[in-house]
């Protein structure tokens, strides 16, 4: 379900312990262009507004729920997104600290994309930091649900000398996340959004709930990628933005999926 709205005020008509997961890329403040919104608060009034809303995100979380926090920066404010994180430090356990990937050069190959910039003085951001919260910091997560294959499995099956020893070809795939930055979508595929972040990040965070089912929220809804890989996984949710465009290009996106998926 998407609303058109403040998303403090929307949250605040939702029970308490009714929502599963958050999921959620805010503002990050840095003067970006979005069509209504400002992305340019004085700095302590951005930090005390989403620590309000990440307040009332904690209300409404179950007991075993989380919060993923996606946060950019930029060269020019290298701070914004630990600022962020330590103004929901006495509200919240930092569980994980995940780094999304977008871009990276291994072994004489580079691999996704990412926004270049022009400078003289700076080095391109590949990657941005991806928050893990929870309530108390001993909320189980199933790791092997985002897992990758073992790279000598196949040696270390053949020397096991029992079955039971034997694991799934499956391991953690650690705090770093590869996922390539989508910088290719079209408007059609991204609306008017300029920061849009890919389905797959989202769908690995509803993964490492371990549940099969449950409700995922966001906050800042915006083109609705939360949505889509809630619907993906066959799970409900919840987004808010106070932005109609944003809105009424969410609930189209996902309308035909919903159509693909129940008829």
């Amino acid at each position: 379900m998407f609303y058109l709205g403040d998303c403090l005020e929307g949250m605040k008509e939702l029970d308490d312990k009714s929502i599963d997961l958050v999921v959620t890329s805010p503002p990050y403040n840095l003067d970006i262009k979005y069509s209504k919104y400002k992305d340019k608060k004085p700095r302590e009034q951005y930090l005390g507004w989403l620590q309000d809303v990440f307040l009332e995100c904690k209300r409404i979380l179950m007991d075993d729920g989380h919060l993923f926090v996606n946060m950019g920066y930029s060269n020019a404010d290298p701070w914004i997104a630990m600022d962020v994180a330590m103004t929901l430090r006495n509200d919240w356990i930092l569980q994980n600290h995940i780094n999304w990937v977008k871009s990276i050069h291994v072994n004489n190959k580079t691999s996704g994309h990412f926004k270049p910039i022009n400078s003289k003085r700076y080095l391109c951001p590949t990657w941005e930091h991806l928050f893990h919260f929870t309530q108390n910091g001993n909320i189980e997560v199933d790791r092997l649900s985002v897992g990758v294959p073992y790279e000598y499995y196949k040696e270390n099956l053949r020397h096991s000398k029992s079955l039971d020893k034997i694991k799934p070809n499956l391991r953690d795939k650690g705090n770093c996340w590869f996922i390539p930055y989508e910088t290719r979508q079209s408007k059609l595929e991204r609306g008017k959004h300029p920061a849009t972040f890919p389905i797959k990040l989202v769908e690995d965070c509803i993964k490492l709930t371990g549940k099969e089912s449950g409700v995922v929220l966001d906050p800042f809804m915006g083109t609705g990628t939360t949505a889509v890989a809630a619907v993906n996984l066959k799970w409900d949710y919840i987004g808010y933005d106070i932005d109609e465009d944003y809105v009424t290009f969410s609930e189209n996106r996902t309308k035909g999926m919903l159509h693909k998926f129940f008829n």
